[in-house]
């Protein structure tokens, strides 16, 4: 072997072991808390409704946190992601959020075996901070599943005030606009389910 090529090989190992060591530090997106005074309706009451896959920006739907926005420019963390893709944090918040407000076994599981009385769609336009909120610009859609029920379809403008500009504050800010979000989604779901025996 040529010693030029023992030397790349060197180099090479050197480089990934500096970039093996230099490893993110990871940020969950907490499960949203549920409302003060908010109480769970009872879970055998309503419809069921099943969360589609979210739609993200393009430019969130990576690891890096993004931590500010100015005008069209994105500051991201340079040593902070998150700890899992951003796209399915939010889903897996979301989800228990409208399972906190409306009960779990109202919120279904995709593949679960069971149909909903109403899909529900959300595409997030903005979710992300700017001058000192984290701001939270959705479109909406409850598709019934059924024919007595007329869908419903909006679109919902929150800001949450940052604490903190940093991952952490980040992320507690995200769970928080998620769990307004849901509040809303909760009160205007509506397609009817079953009707119990008495």
């Amino acid at each position: 072997m040529r010693r030029t090529s023992r030397i790349g090989i060197a180099l090479l190992a050197a480089t990934i072991a500096a970039c093996a060591a230099s490893s993110p530090t990871l940020v969950a997106l907490p499960a949203p808390s549920p409302r003060e005074g908010h109480q769970n309706v009872g879970p055998t009451s309503g419809a069921t409704i099943l969360l589609r896959p979210i739609s993200l920006p393009g430019y969130l739907d990576n690891y890096p946190v993004v931590v500010a926005r100015n005008g069209n420019t994105l500051i991201v963390s340079k040593d902070v992601e998150w700890a899992e893709p951003f796209r399915d944090a939010v889903a897996r918040a979301l989800r228990a959020a409208l399972s906190q407000r409306l009960g779990a076994s109202r919120v279904l599981i995709d593949g679960d075996g069971r149909t909903p009385d109403a899909d529900l769609s959300v595409e997030f336009l903005a979710l992300d901070p700017e001058r000192g909120a984290l701001r939270l610009d959705a479109r909406w859609t409850f598709s019934c599943t059924t024919r007595k029920s007329r869908g419903r379809a909006d679109r919902t403008f929150l800001e949450i005030p940052l604490g903190e500009a940093s991952p952490a504050g980040i992320a507690t800010a995200t769970a928080e606009a998620l769990g307004r979000l849901a509040d809303v989604l909760a009160a205007q779901a509506p397609c009817e389910g079953p009707e119990l025996a008495s």
